[in-house]
């Protein structure tokens, strides 16, 4: 299997109170916030297609 890198960096802005509940859910998802937006950002990639 090949170990898939990201090296392309995001940066947006968004309301604290999205970002802590964002924060929430990455933890009890056991996942990091960047996993979370990668899954997110795919999810929505996917939905618009």
């Amino acid at each position: 299997m090949r170990r898939i890198i990201h090296t392309t960096p995001v940066n947006f802005r968004a309301d604290p109170n999205l970002i802590a509940a964002a924060e929430a859910k990455a933890r009890r998802e056991g996942m990091s916030m960047s996993e979370l937006m990668r899954a997110a950002l795919r999810r929505e990639v996917r939905e618009a297609a």
